[in-house]
This record gives C-alpha cells, structure tokens and sequence, in this order.
C-alpha cells in the first residue's frame, strides 16, 4: 500500500509551502483551510475510504485514522460556528494531526482508474451516485448522452400529442410547462448536490443525466401511456381528464421544495446514497 517516490514529492512541496508561509505569515484558519484543501485532495487521488473493519494491529493505520477522525470533528464545528476558534494548544494538537495523515494519505498508491472505473447503469440514480468516486468512463456517458437526446425528442413529441389532443386546453399547457420546469429542477439540484465530489464530474453528470430522464420517461410511460390507452379504448370522453390527472401526478412525484445545492458532499450524504429514489 506504499509508494516511494510520491511522499518525495509531496515533501518537496511541503517545505515550499513552508518556506513561503515564513515570507507570509498565514493566520490560524488560512492555514486550516489549506490543510483542508491539501488532505481534501489527497482523498480525492486516493480513493480513500474509512475501512469498515479495523485491523487494530496496525498502530500506524489507527493512530492515522484517529487523526482524521479528530480532524473531521474539527472541521465540522468550524463550519458549524464561525465565531469558533482553537486555542494555541488545540491548535497545536490540530497541525500534529495534520500531519499524521497527511503523511498516511500520501502514501497510499492511486487506485487503478481502469480496473475501478465506474459501472454501467440504466435506471438506478442510486447506485450512479454511490460511485461517484469512481471515474466514468467515455463510452458510458457518450451512451448516457444519446439515452438524454432521444428521451428528450421523445417527451417533447409525447407534449406535443398531448396539447394536440387536448385541443391547446389551457390547464393542460400549465400542467405541461410545470412538468418539464420540474423534472429540468430535480435534475438541476442532483448534479448540483453531487458533482463537485466526483472524481470526473462532466461525465459523472452527463451519465447521471441520462438515468434521470430515462426514469423520467418510464414514469411517463407507467402513470400516462397505459392508462391513455385503456380508456381510449373504453370510454374516449374521458381521455382528457386521464391526461390531466395523470399530468398532476407525475409533476407531484417529482416536486420537491426548493433546496439550496449543498457546497460539498458531506460523508452521511454518501453512505445514505443507497436510499436516495430510483
């Protein structure tokens, strides 16, 4: 699990920030903040993830993983209150920290992108998402692309239809433009929540695109095609208020009040991905 010539590197440049620090002296939470940035990364190039089971003979690997644990409450209580400082010993204590698992994380070994690449998905937002540290691959997010462009083409026809048939019935148009401002919303806050975690955030976004209008579609397709269907083929005086009904369903599935897109993806949000809709 060790690497020999990254911690070189990396030492390298830690004197060179040290070296310009001394020229410019950075206050208490500049240099948190570019601790946090710096084992942030390191993460990030590692693939690095709390180990569900602990081999506690390692004294290394605890010690390394209590550092960023106590780093991790830390940094939550400095985001939480601004007026929060650590004192001259906690600071101390923070920067030996610090250094533990800076030098831990640096000498992990990069993981293999292709053999740990992202897998395939159609339908499961859920599972996208659970991997969004894993780098997709082109192939995947062009297929997501195309899946994205005929699902549009498709749900616009189906608009048109549906205004056709309706004969431009207001309600029908307001249904209609709520339905796309919607589901083009919910998708919106999705990548906004999600892809500046991801270690190849334009593909992670183009793929998690595609599944999300594909769910889209088949939620069309189950809540409005088959019951247009039925009733057309039993009682055609209705259709209009099947199509306005259903058109009310499906935006109510998808409306969800307004969020603000979170800045980072905290570690619950990843491990409660698995209960996120399919």
């Amino acid at each position: 699990m060790e690497s020999n010539n990254e911690p070189s590197n990396i030492n390298e440049n830690v004197e060179t920030v040290e070296v310009e620090n001394q020229d410019n002296p950075l206050s208490q939470n500049q240099l948190i903040q570019q601790w946090r940035v710096n084992l942030a990364s390191l993460k990030k190039d590692t693939g690095f993830e709390v180990p569900k089971e602990l081999d506690k003979s390692d004294e290394k690997v605890t010690t390394a993983l209590d550092a960023i644990a106590y780093l991790d409450k830390k940094n939550t209580l400095l985001d939480e209150n601004e007026d929060f400082q650590l004192s001259d010993d906690g600071f101390a204590t923070y920067k030996a920290k610090h250094m533990i698992a800076f030098e831990y994380l640096s000498q992990l070994k990069k993981p293999d992108l292709i053999r740990n690449s992202a897998k395939f998905y159609f339908f499961s937002r859920a599972k996208q998402i659970e991997q969004l540290l894993k780098p997709n691959r082109w192939v995947h997010s062009l297929f997501h692309l195309l899946i994205t462009l005929v699902v549009i083409l498709l749900l616009g026809v189906i608009s048109l239809l549906v205004l056709v048939k309706t004969q431009d019935n207001l309600f029908v148009k307001l249904l209609i433009g709520w339905f796309w401002i919607v589901n083009i919303k919910t998708l919106s806050n999705l990548i906004s929540k999600y892809k500046k975690s991801a270690i190849t955030p334009f593909r992670f976004s183009v793929s998690l695109t595609g599944i999300h209008s594909l769910n889209v579609l088949i939620k069309v397709s189950l809540l409005g095609f088959i019951p247009f269907l039925i009733m057309s083929k039993y009682n055609a005086y209705w259709i209009d208020d099947v199509i306005i009904i259903t058109l009310f369903i499906i935006c109510l599935i998808n409306f969800k009040p307004d969020e603000k897109p979170l800045e980072q993806v905290v570690e619950k949000d990843l491990t409660k991905a698995g209960t996120a809709n399919v």
